[in-house]
């Protein structure tokens, strides 16, 4: 079992999909049946059996003829860890594209078809992605080159200020939005994570969270803040992201926990420390 969080497997794969060499198959692919005895193609990219039945893989000449696929590649760079590519990305373009997908692995490189009416959306998806990939990592900084969140309070493209209360701000996420109405959440003063904010600070951000929340209209969305690097946090300003959900493909994902967790004496130990 991997020890890595959700959004650590997420930068992972994202480098990996960036660094992967990628290409697009010319012309159709197809699955058809092979005779009994007969060898496949040369030009065949995989077999299948079906029972005693085989089927190959093979470029078609009709696009008419049963159901057809554009085929892409992806040859791995072995400097990247590519543990868990596969789920990934599946999981990914079925949710942003609603096309369904083949997968043929075989060691550094996987062959992905998909339905030809779809290819349109999943090759734009998988370039998207490649482009994330190939972006350096790097904690976020505003205009002016300080801290991103300290600038917007001044006004900054992408930032707009959309609500403000005596101690938190609310801007609108126009340049890194996961869904229409991502809003970002802040305190005036700096500091680094929301364990740092005074109570009133807290109440307010909450307050307002749920203030926008009911003026977007939005029937369900997520709260979301990341405290630390593990947690993925990129802007070193205590904040929270109100993500609207108005589907299954937008907003943020929810993914399962990546293994049991003990919490035997968890609970004895907070109250303790905490005197209740």
């Amino acid at each position: 079992m991997r020890d890595e969080t959700a959004n650590a497997t997420q930068a992972r794969l994202l480098q990996v999909i960036g660094h992967a060499d990628f290409e697009v198959l010319p012309g159709l692919y197809a699955f058809r049946r092979l005779a009994a005895g007969r060898k496949p193609r040369d030009d065949s990219l995989a077999c299948v059996r079906d029972g005693a039945a085989w089927s190959e893989l093979a470029p078609v000449d009709d696009p008419a003829a049963g159901m057809v696929f554009r085929v892409f590649a992806f040859h791995f760079d072995p400097a990247h860890d590519a543990t868990g590519f596969v789920g990934w990305l599946h999981s990914h373009l079925a949710r942003a594209t609603g096309t369904g997908h083949i997968v043929v692995c075989g060691g550094t490189v996987d062959y992905w078809g998909c339905p030809e009416d779809g290819a349109g959306r999943v090759l734009a998806e998988v370039e998207r992605l490649r482009e994330l990939g190939r972006r350096p990592h790097r904690a976020h900084v505003g205009p002016a080159g300080g801290c991103l969140l300290c600038e917007a309070l001044g006004g900054i493209q992408g930032f707009p200020i959309v609500a403000a209360g005596k101690h938190v701000v609310a801007v609108l996420n126009e340049a890194g939005a996961a869904a229409r109405g991502h809003c970002v959440f802040f305190p005036r003063r700096h500091v680094p994570r929301l364990d740092d904010l005074e109570d009133a600070e807290l109440g307010e951000m909450l307050a307002l969270i749920a203030r926008v929340a009911r003026a977007l209209d939005v029937a369900q969305y997520n709260v979301l803040s990341n405290n630390g690097v593990r947690a993925g946090q990129t802007v070193f300003h205590a904040h929270a992201h109100l993500v609207p959900k108005p589907d299954g493909a937008t907003g943020l994902v929810a993914q399962a926990g990546l293994g049991a967790v003990d919490h035997a004496g968890v609970a004895e130990e907070l109250r303790r420390r905490l005197g209740t």
